[in-house]
């Protein structure tokens, strides 16, 4: 006989629940049982003590439908399983019973992460978290209840050391991970002092320097973590350190009263080594040789391996590329490291997709007479080997100068406005050009 889950139940939870309820004689319905085993079956990541104590089910109890219900639906509220079924088997004489759970586990467990709980040790907080959720091993599933039970758990903790703010989370996507982010809202922490233990290749005051946006603002543990890799590692790959890592950074209570109630950071930097250029190998490039490609990079043999140069001379690539009409090269590069002799080589493989044809020239917003005229001066004519440098030429020269005329010529003398679009036709293998005046 199958019992289902009552519907609103199955609303709460989210999640298909298939339950199995054997009993012997239909009249047994009535009667309660006595339970004495209980099985777990499918756990992955949860033990079989965490599980028996979120089902608040204990052997020698007596149980009923109604009761393992209730069991599974508090299993369900707590978002780590995505399926669940159970069986009960029983037994005479004693009216003794055994029931089994077959269990998912949720696919998607998320780091807890504390952004700004600057009072407290990591030890402190999941101790006051495990005494409502004694299952938090440091995840979490990002929906049902047991998101909400660790900031109940921190909000209580905040209250009992008398410190202001709101307890708030939300799942953080970057670029390679996924967490849930707990955060102090209406908290205070401004950043007293900061540094970079392992900085030698640039002084710690450097740093300082370049991260002084972080001193207006209040301390996050996500902002400052994101703010070293895109603001500071620049300045490492410009020295040939390509890398350079930057660790999570850490905060300790600041107690002068000069910065009350602020922090202290370190951010530990791992340096690594300088590196020189030892080479570049090209592959894929069937259309520039490497007479044309290397000018382009820029690079030498014995350079320092400047990561913001390298980074413009692909740019330079790429722009080599449009000037042959070839507007959608893929470029992807790997890198060899001889930590021994300081050099690297960088390896880059390149798609360098289709060439693209002059198409039309459109001009809006102007009278016919100055469209002709505007059209007098553009000389990459229709069907020619499509140019993407010639259209900033143009901009920077006869556009520039036609502009002056129309500006001369208006009686109000008011400025121009203008745009230049190109709309490339992958079918084709045309662009054509449209600038329109506004």
């Amino acid at each position: 006989m199958h019992t289902p889950m009552p519907s609103n139940s199955l609303i709460r939870a989210g999640v298909v629940l298939l339950l199995a309820f054997l009993l012997l004689p239909v009249a047994a319905a009535q009667q309660r049982q006595t339970l004495s085993r209980l099985e777990f079956v499918g756990l992955k990541r949860l033990t079989r003590e965490q599980v028996l104590a979120m089902s608040g089910l204990k052997i020698g109890q007596a149980i009923d439908q109604g009761i393992l219900d209730a069991a599974a639906g508090d299993l369900l509220k707590s978002g780590l399983f995505r399926k669940l079924s159970y069986r009960v088997r029983s037994s005479n004489p004693g009216n003794q019973a055994t029931v089994t759970f077959e269990l998912e586990e949720s696919a998607i467990s998320l780091p807890v992460v504390f952004e700004n709980f600057v009072w407290f040790s990591d030890d402190e907080i999941v101790a006051a978290i495990r005494k409502d959720v004694p299952y938090f091993n440091g995840t979490a599933p990002a929906s049902g209840e047991t998101a909400d039970k660790i900031a109940a758990a921190l909000q209580r903790l905040l209250t009992s050391k008398n410190i202001a703010g709101q307890v708030d989370y939300l799942p953080y996507v970057s670029k390679d991970k996924q967490e849930l982010l707990y955060t102090v809202k209406g908290a205070r922490i401004p950043l007293c002092s900061l540094h970079f233990p392992g900085a030698t290749a640039i002084s710690e005051a450097e740093l300082v320097k370049v991260s002084q946006p972080l001193f207006k603002m209040d301390y996050s543990r996500k902002d400052v973590a994101t703010f070293a890799p895109i603001n500071l590692l620049p300045l490492y790959r410009h020295i040939g350190h390509l890398r350079a890592e930057f660790q999570m950074p850490t905060a300790t209570l600041e107690s002068s009263p000069q910065c009350a109630g602020g922090v202290n950071v370190n951010i530990p930097v791992d340096e690594g080594q300088a590196y020189r250029w030892a080479k570049s190998i090209w592959d894929g490039n069937d259309k520039l040789g490497i007479e044309e490609l290397g000018p382009a990079l820029g690079m030498n043999p014995g350079d320092v391996a400047d990561g913001i140069k390298i980074d413009i001379g692909l740019k330079n690539v790429a722009k080599t590329y449009g000037h042959r009409g070839y507007l959608t090269p893929a470029i992807k590069e790997s890198i060899e490291y001889d930590d021994a002799a300081s050099l690297v080589t960088y390896k880059f493989n390149i798609t360098e997709g289709p060439r693209y044809f002059m198409g039309n020239l459109i001009v809006t917003g102007l009278p016919a007479a100055d469209v002709d005229e505007l059209k007098g001066k553009w000389t990459l004519g229709s069907n020619a080997v499509f140019d993407e440098s010639y259209v900033d030429t143009f901009r920077q020269g006869a556009l520039r100068e036609f502009m002056r005329g129309l500006t001369q010529r208006s009686r109000t003398g008011a400025r121009v406005n203008v745009e230049i679009q190109q709309r490339p036709d992958a079918q084709k293998l045309t662009v054509d050009v449209v600038i329109a005046f506004k």
